[in-house]
């Protein structure tokens, strides 16, 4: 690889003129790709409410009631007049009032109480709309003007399904500006205290901005992407690079101290880095791709979008970033400043005697927090989604309080049963939830010709051989009535028409959103742990690791899933399935991290040693990076207007802090504790063994890390190396070379060290291991 990499760092400028351009591009594309905020949409074809709704937009050509709109202090007249100015709006289907139901002309006090108080409360009238798919905010709010224009009008308020989805989908672009502009910042801050150079962040930040919109512009082959995946993918991919592009920089630090030729010293830092962040990546990769197995199909739109978010990120740090840092090496190095950190043992030392009681608080929570994870409430549509202080809630409040909460379904049967169609209908008043049924026998009379009527009236009540009846209900959408609601209305329908019928609303979609996304939450767990799993098993070529590791993070997954349920608190269902992924992918990197660094100075001295001194030298890596997570989060969570990604921003920076002291805590614990297991479950690691004859000897399949110490016997020799006085400076140097090729000599080329050069190795660990 170095070969390759010496070749993009001589072309650097092509390489860089390449990136640009491929940028360009994308960033045109973007606002090219559509947006889609119905969580209906991604209904897997096979679901019922699916079904039936493709059916239904099949025959009558529109979708049910998702808008209501309510104006007070108009009379008849300037109703009547809304009532037609509504539907010459070209995104307007149809709409129904109180002049639909009863006679205007007759006065309203000697007519149907009962029906007049479903349209009108004695200050205003209610209209209940089919807004075409797609409705925006800006028609939304055309259509609150002229409501306002009306004489007399005092009181507009418009809520519904429809209106949910276009503010959330004009909250988009304000929210993403609000969620870039924290993680940028926060970048910038922490990458600063934890870098050598003022210019290290805006190198960092520049590529990952590169990889985004790379990413983002991309997606326009997909054709429409969901509003959530558009919302998080940017800051999951921004926050999750950042392990990549801490990689490269320290790394490139490090041969930079033992060489004055930094062109040498980035090719040398690329080939590196570049196994450590393939094989982070292809777990986080693998990670993210496994939303894709969910049935709900808003898995796969979110999981390609961050695996593929991903990939663009990889290919930017690991080409990119050095071309830039390489070309700009005069301006960091005079922007360069002393660490603001420069230790962490004191916090190795306190994780140590922590490890115990940290590890006995955390078998004691495990179970009861995977029991109540499984056992949190969720919310599913995009009502929920609303702020309490939005204009929609608003308006949806107003609403209730005047009419009550109410949701409409249509029900579609075959055209000609009357008598099943009535004694249906009948059964569906008899419901305490209904508050109107209406279909074609209840307004004409089964016994009314259908060629008498008028045929637009007909046709949105008869059509393609079926027979629509509308249901409104008196109860919210999401809800456990509501839910009840579906399997009752599903049971009538059954036991008159037996399975043909089609039932369409919310609720209904909600209640197979539900059923989906129950079985999904299994799914994505065993997908993504079988997934990264497979990838541990392969990197370390061991088989007790990958357990040990998805162990550790298992458990601090089901400690943050079980926060919302012993706190009472409802959860989006799209923020609970994002996290099992988010967080398993964000924290086996820093797992890896350790994990590498343990594995590395366990070949040489004892596990208690070999773990404190693994924490200490990769606190500064996982801390850095998990630091952006967790403050980023925690930015959008107290600044975003979407509820649901408020959700997401509080459960990944809870997740990530919990993830990180499960790994600086607990996981060196479970390596000291199962360290005869790890030796016997997996391939050539090489432990030091300090029961083997004069001093220390290293274990077959690990080269010696001091072999090159001055005056040692030549690689592959046994005999014993005599004691040599050699200066500290020169012996880190050497572990150095010797730590490069550790691992790689075969198990015939044991070599026993002398006492004196063991202390020496102790004394001066190798400080070059492969690190972040």
């Amino acid at each position: 690889m170095e070969g390759l990499f010496r070749g993009v760092l001589k072309h650097r400028k092509l390489v860089t003129t390449v990136f640009i351009v491929l940028t360009v591009i994308c960033a045109l594309c973007i606002p090219m790709v559509k947006i889609d905020a119905n969580m209906s949409d991604y209904l897997p074809p096979s679901a019922k409410s699916s079904q039936d709704l493709d059916e239904m937009k099949r025959v009558y050509g529109n979708d049910i009631t998702n808008a209501r709109v309510y104006v007070t202090g108009i009379s008849k007249t300037e109703a009547s007049s809304f009532d037609q100015s509504l539907k010459d709006l070209d995104d307007v289907v149809s709409v129904t009032w109180l002049g639909d139901e009863v006679n205007m002309d007759v006065p309203l006090e000697v007519q149907d109480q009962d029906t007049i108080s479903n349209w009108y409360d004695g200050n205003g009238y209610l209209f209940q709309v089919v807004l075409a798919s797609g409705t925006s905010q800006a028609q939304v709010d055309q259509i609150r003007s002229m409501a306002k224009s009306l004489q007399g009008a005092d009181t507009v308020a418009i809520d519904g399904s429809a209106v949910d989805d276009a503010a959330n989908l004009a909250t988009i672009n304000t929210d993403m500006a609000k969620i870039m502009t924290i993680a940028v910042v926060t970048v910038f801050v922490i990458v600063l205290l934890s870098t050598t150079s003022y210019l290290h962040p805006i190198v960092m930040l520049l590529t990952i901005g590169v990889a985004i919109t790379l990413n983002m512009g991309t997606n326009i082959f997909r054709g429409t992407i969901s509003s959530i995946t558009q919302l998080v993918a940017s800051v999951l991919q921004l926050a999750v690079s950042m392990d990549y592009s801490i990689v490269l920089l320290t790394n490139f630090g490090r041969f930079r101290e033992h060489t004055d030729n930094q062109f040498d010293a980035m090719v040398k830092a690329m080939t590196k880095s570049f196994p450590v962040i393939l094989s982070s990546a292809a777990v986080t990769f693998f990670g993210f791709l496994s939303l894709a197995a969910m049935q709900f199909l808003i898995g796969a739109d979110m999981g390609i979008a961050l695996a593929k978010g991903i990939v663009c990120s990889f290919f930017s740090i690991t080409l990119l970033m050095p071309c830039i840092l390489y070309g700009m090496r005069n301006a960091v190095a005079k922007t360069s400043h002393q660490p603001f950190i420069k230790s962490f043992a004191k916090m190795a030392r306190f994780c140590h005697k922590g490890a115990i009681p940290a590890f006995i608080i955390a078998l004691v929570l495990a179970v009861p927090c995977l029991l109540a994870s499984n056992n949190v409430s969720f919310t599913y549509g995009s009502a929920a989604n609303e702020a309490p202080s939005s204009q929609v809630k608003i308006d949806g409040d107003i609403i209730n309080n005047a009419f009550g909460e109410s949701q409409t379904w249509a029900i579609m049967v075959p055209e000609g049963q009357w008598s099943q169609e009535d004694a249906l209908v009948d059964d569906l008043k008899a419901l305490p939830t209904t508050k109107q049924v209406i279909s074609y026998s209840t307004i004409a009379g089964s016994a009314m010709p259908t060629n008498l009527g008028d045929k637009s009236e007909v046709s949105q009540l008869l059509n393609g051989g079926y027979s629509r009846i509308v249901l409104i209900s008196g109860i919210p959408d999401e809800s456990k009535g509501a839910f009840n609601l579906v399997d009752t209305v599903r049971s009538l329908c059954s036991s008159h028409y037996g399975d043909n019928y089609r039932l369409v609303g919310n609720a209904v979609s909600y209640y197979d959103i539900r059923s989906v996304t129950s079985q999904d939450s299994v799914t994505v767990k065993l997908a993504s742990i079988l997934a990264i799993g497979a990838v541990l098993l392969i990197m370390f070529k061991s088989i007790s690791i990958p357990v040990i590791l998805l162990l550790a993070i298992e458990v601090s997954i089901w400690i943050n899933e079980a926060v919302p349920y012993f706190t009472g608190q409802t959860v989006n269902f799209v923020a609970f399935l994002v996290i099992d992924a988010v967080q398993l992918g964000a924290a086996v990197d820093y797992a890896i991290i350790f994990t590498e660094e343990y594995l590395a100075r366990r070949r040489r001295m004892p596990k208690a040693q070999a773990s404190i001194q693994s924490v200490e030298k990769t606190a500064q890596p996982i801390i850095t990076s998990s630091s952006i997570l967790i403050v980023a989060c925690l930015g959008i969570y107290f600044s975003v207007s979407s509820p649901m990604i408020s959700q997401v921003g509080m459960l990944i920076a809870r997740g990530a802090f919990i993830s990180v002291v499960e790994i600086f805590f607990i996981l060196p614990l479970l390596f000291t504790g199962g360290d005869w297991i790890v030796r016997h479950t997996s391939y050539h690691l090489g432990f030091y063994d300090p029961k083997s004859g004069n001093g220390q000897q290293f274990a077959q399949g690990s080269a010696p890390v001091a072999a090159t110490l001055q005056g040692a016997a030549p690689q592959g020799s046994t005999q014993a190396a005599a004691p040599q006085h050699t200066p500290q400076g020169a012996s880190q140097r050497a572990t150095s070379k010797a730590s490069a090729s550790a691992g790689a000599t075969s198990p015939d080329k044991t070599r026993v060290l002398g006492a004196n050069d063991a202390t020496q190795v102790l004394k001066s660990p190798d400080d070059t291991t492969r690190q972040l």
